[in-house]
């Protein structure tokens, strides 16, 4: 595997701006960021895969690509459709799976979410699978030739004739395996499309099917529930006109004459994919399109290089908190840098995905991230196919393992990978496998490395003369134990797996394997593996698990099982309508469509009015349904055929007045019933409403008319926990929290203060007389992380840090003081530029004491970027030897929690409403700066002094 990071200097701190900017950035100028990673490594023969990530002012550009080398004999690439036929959607992964030469693979065509079928044209091995459906000069299409020439153009029209040789007549089909419920029209239905032809659609009155089989018509009939389509032949499906030539001008026994003209011609393809809009075009990318889905969403594209020797799979993840997704133009400027001469916009959004299998891996794994939490079933994908022979001559070997920190005395699993001279998995024989350690002492045990000492060391496994290598940092011992997660609800017989952490004095983290571990689970509970999975019982039950190593212990509550019962059953009106915006129609009445019982609800929409986002509302009445206990899930039966492809969702609201949104589908996309479920958040207050149940689609282009029916809501009370979780007394006392006289010509002392903040005070306030009598008798430099009370920063006699807006840096004998600003939930949302301004102050400081302050908790509302600035100071903090502390205010009590060598301070803010608010007692922590090292005492103005 070939990996590459952009580091600044030897600081390791990623950035790649050149220089401090004053404006801010432009998001489509997409190359610039203050973070990039890029990891490549071959998966097949001629087949690479690249994950590129970079953090820009507009959130993170999650991009995977898949470069093909068509000169590569083995290489070729194919339309993946559903075994069974076109007439069934199916996830990317069960496409995949039907034929094991696939090594990659992406979502294909646009689709439409109510009827079966592509919106463009299918062709594999010069057969014509399917005709474009409508707009072929907008909608482009993937082409690649019998001699392996891909090309990327517009289809005409097909022409599409069938001459019966018996009588003088054509009948002019419109299409073909394309469902649709158009009232005027021909379709002709081959048996890709699968057993049957659709079923007559209730928006029509009637329609006719002729059979042809061996180029004769074998019957005529009336539409109804879908007719056999013959293994030699086809169905002519019709209705209006065309219907009257099938009855009026063909009769059974007749000879007949299928005639397909296409430009390009299918006859000399090897396949054709459709798409969307072009992108790139001869080199250059566009930026008006044919068919555009305007704004940043989840994308996939296809590209081909200038020499046609290559093709380039794109897929970019968004709708998350922290990948926003792209642009077309965005997308177009993104395939150009990849190297597209030409591209195509595949579809995107929901079905953006892409899979693979990895170096030296027997099995495929999707590698984006999902916008939809899951797979969405597509119409078709497009797979590269690899036919290189297993060689048995080994390749390469991978190291890995779950996690490179390890404590001392503790195991670690490694796990050896290797692949042949074509990058086809080998099975790895471990008892010839050689292993070495240097830098720290261990032993192995098969694949099982135990370290006897502490510091980093290397780990080198030898293998049939390739070798393969990995750091490891071995840790002393831990002074903590805990688990992950903190609490489980199963249902009976569920799995979950679960893991067991320590932690050092120093916060540094790893993973503890369970067979490390004393456990005790109760009998009746369910049982936990030597690879840490909870296997619960087969009856409701409630306990502790315990672990424990040596006298550290940590446990777990877990309760198994549920009490369910139905809330509404949907016998009678229980609701009203409600749209949003209002150009969207519909309503809520009851239905004799039903799951159980006598009745459902039938919630109807029209999202086809608006390219806003649109809901559909059953608003439940009284307010909503009130439920005195906190459910763990909610779950209802719902029967998706009209479904159209959308989210449905349901708002409830806490005891607190608080809204939430539960999720319960991503994707109507089923047929028939369909039970689902949405988890409640476990941390809001007793009694709850649910108010509402929705249907709700945010893309524009996803624009239809159809309905839901909903049956026996339920809710699932889990079974509560009878016992009490026993408290976890740790002797662990932080070697720094000490007091310390000063030493040194560098030394001094500095308090650390939250916000101190209020209204006017009217009178002389003593707290705030006390605060600043402390501050310029003891301190030579005084930190606040928020704002500072203007009566309180006029008393303040020495240099001081106010954490509130902005950024800036303050040196401090060898100490620097680095004010950042978080107040709109993160650095990049209150200032992206202080990120540039943050690394490159960073990069060129010498001092030996780094204080990052911020005005708001360290919760940033994006969480990966909340990740770099941890990842970059812990880098800061290893190649400079820094001591790093990150002080935090707007928290509700005063702690320190070191975290991988970085003590992460909290600090409360204290406000003075009036004058009289002298009641509590301000905590603040007051810093003492040595020549070797900081250390703290947590203190609060003394009850007397006042």
């Amino acid at each position: 595997m070939k990996k590459t990071q952009k580091w600044i200097a030897v600081v390791l701190v990623l950035f790649t701006l050149l220089t401090l900017h004053t404006q801010p950035f432009v998001y489509a100028d997409w190359t610039h960021s203050v973070y990039e990673t890029s990891q490549q490594e071959t998966i097949a023969k001629g087949v690479t895969h690249q994950h590129m990530l970079k953090f820009t002012n507009k959130g993170w550009l999650n991009m995977h690509l898949l470069r093909v080398d068509l000169k590569e004999q083995s290489n070729a690439l194919d339309i993946l459709i559903n075994e069974n036929g076109l007439s069934e959607k199916a996830r990317l992964s069960q496409l995949v799976d039907q034929n094991p030469h696939i090594v990659g693979a992406v979502n294909g065509d646009f689709f439409n979410i109510q009827n079966p079928g592509t919106l463009g044209p299918i062709v594999r091995d010069g057969g014509f699978i399917s005709t474009p459906f409508y707009m072929p000069d907008k909608m482009a299409t993937f082409n690649v030739t019998k001699d392996k020439q891909p090309f990327i153009d517009f289809w005409t029209t097909p022409q599409l004739d069938l001459i019966n040789k018996d009588k003088p007549v054509i009948l002019q089909f419109a299409t073909v395996n394309k469902s649709s419920d158009y009232h005027d029209t021909a379709i002709l239905f081959t048996p890709v499309w699968g057993e049957k032809t659709p079923p007559l659609s209730e928006k029509l009155n009637n329609a006719v099917e002729m059979v042809v089989e061996n180029n004769q018509v074998k019957d005529i009939v009336f539409s109804s529930e879908g007719t056999s389509i013959p293994k030699d032949g086809y169905v002519i499906w019709a209705t209006g006109s065309f219907a009257n030539t099938v009855l009026n001008s063909f009769a059974v026994g007749d000879e007949v004459e299928l005639l397909v003209n296409s430009n390009p011609d299918f006859n000399q393809l090897a396949m054709t994919l459709g798409g969307g809009t072009i992108l790139v075009k001869d080199g250059i990318p566009l930026t008006t399109f044919t068919h555009e889905i305007k704004g940043n969403h989840p994308r996939t594209a296809l590209g081909i290089s200038k020499d046609q020797e290559e093709v380039i799979f794109l897929t970019i993840d968004g709708r998350t908190s922290s990948y926003t997704g792209v642009s077309q133009a965005e997308l177009a400027q993104i395939m150009t840098a990849a190297g597209a001469w030409n591209a195509i916009n595949l579809d995107g959004g929901g079905s953006t995905e892409m899979i693979l299998r990895p170096q030296g891996e027997a099995y495929k794994k999707i590698v984006n991230n999902l916008s939809d939490g899951s797979e969405r079933r597509i119409m078709n994908g497009i797979g590269i196919v690899n036919t290189a022979p297993q060689t048995g001559e080994i390749g390469g070997i991978k190291l890995e393992t779950v996690d490179t920190n390890i404590f001392v005395n503790t195991s670690r699993t490694l796990t050896l990978k290797a692949h042949d001279t074509n990058y086809h998995p080998i099975n790895i024989q471990m008892d010839q496998v050689k292993w070495h350690i240097e830098g720290v002492s261990g032993s192995f045990y098969g694949n099982v490395f135990k370290p006897s000492s502490t510091g980093k060391g290397i780990i080198t496994a030898e293998y049939q003369g390739q070798r393969a290598s990995m750091s490891v940092n071995v840790l002393d011992e831990p002074v903590k134990l805990t688990f992950a997660p903190k609490s489980l609800t199963l249902d009976i017989h569920q799995q979950k797996t679960i893991q067991s952490f320590g932690i050092n004095s120093e916060g540094y983290k790893a993973l503890i394997h369970f067979q490390d571990l004393h456990t005790y689970v109760p009998a009746n509970l369910g049982r936990v593996d030597s690879n840490g999975v909870f296997w619960a019982g087969g009856q409701g039950a409630s306990g502790i698990i315990e672990a424990s190593l040596d006298d550290l212990k940590a446990y777990l509550p877990i309760a198994v099982g549920s009490d369910e019962r139905i809330i509404e059953d949907f016998e009678q009106i229980n609701g009203t309508f409600l749209s949003y915006p209002a150009e969207v129609t519909g309503d809520y009445t009851l239905a004799s469509m039903r799951k159980s019982g006598n009745a459902s609800g039938k919630l109807s929409y029209d999202f086809t009015t608006t390219d806003a986002t649109r809901a559909a509302y059953l608003v439940f009445d009284n307010g909503g349904i009130t439920l005195d206990q906190l459910p763990a899930k909610l779950g209802m039966w719902v029967y998706g055929n009209e479904g159209g492809g959308h989210w449905i969702r349901a708002k409830l609201t806490d005891a607190d007045g608080t809204s939430h949104t539960l999720n319960f589908a991503s994707n109507v996309n089923w047929d028939g019933w369909k039970y689902i479920e949405a988890a409640v958040p476990r941390n809001i207050k007793a009694p709850i409403s649910l108010e509402r149940i929705y249907v709700v689609e945010t893309d524009a282009a996803m624009k239809n008319k159809g309905s839901i029916y909903i049956d026996d809501l339920t809710v699932s009370i889990p079974i509560s926990l009878q016992q009490e979780v026993p408290n976890v007394n740790s002797s662990y006392q932080d070697e720094r929290n000490i007091k310390s006289e000063l030493s040194g010509e560098n030394a001094f002392q500095f308090f650390a203060f939250g916000a101190v903040q209020g209204s006017d005070l009217l009178t002389t306030n003593p707290v705030l007389d006390e605060i600043a009598a402390t501050a310029n008798g003891q301190a030579t430099f005084n930190v606040f992380a928020g704002t500072v009370h203007p009566q309180l920063s006029e008393k303040l006699q020495h240099p001081m840090v106010s954490g509130s807006f902005g950024y800036s840096a303050t040196q401090h004998k060898n100490s620097l003081f680095i004010k950042l600003d978080n107040t709109k939930g993160g650095l990049r949302e209150s200032n992206f530029a202080q990120w540039s301004w943050f690394m490159e102050t960073l990069d060129h400081t010498n001092a030996k004491n780094i204080f990052v302050v911020l005005p708001n908790a360290l919760t940033f509302k994006d969480k990966l970027e909340e990740k770099l600035f941890k990842d970059t100071l812990a880098q800061v903090k290893e190649n400079r030897n820094a001591d790093v502390w990150v002080l935090t205010g707007g928290n509700k009590g005063l702690t320190v929690t070191p975290e991988e060598g970085i003590r992460y301070v909290s600090l409360p803010s204290y406000a003075f409403v009036n004058e009289f608010d002298n009641t509590s007692s301000p905590s603040y922590i007051r810093f003492t700066v040595n020549e070797d090292q900081v250390t703290y005492e947590m203190l609060t103005m003394s009850q007397e002094t006042r």
